[in-house]
């Protein structure tokens, strides 16, 4: 849909095209691809104005400690998202076979 009836642009559209695919949601897994690998959804530029500031300023008050046991968790829960991915992706195959 992006190229133009000469067709020979196509190349300079694939970047584009690939980014909108990895982060559109996909039926058979419930989340984006992106969102398989970074355990968060994609934010585009357009959807972050100020959230950086106060992201700066949780950080500062945060503790070592503290911003450690949260990353850990993080970790966790992104490879529990990612098992339950290869697990709807085994039923979505055995399913379309």
């Amino acid at each position: 849909k992006l190229v133009n009836e000469s067709q020979r642009n196509w190349h300079k559209k694939l970047y584009d095209a690939l980014w909108a695919d990895r982060i559109m949601p996909k039926r058979a897994i419930g989340m984006s691809p992106f969102q398989v690998v970074y355990g968060v959804e994609a934010q585009l530029l357009v959807t972050m104005e100020l959230p950086a500031l106060h992201l700066m300023k949780a950080i500062e008050d945060t503790s070592f400690n503290d911003a450690l046991d949260k990353r850990i968790m993080y970790l966790h829960k992104l490879n529990e998202d990612r098992l339950e991915v290869a697990d709807k992706i085994s039923t979505h195959q055995q399913k379309v076979k």
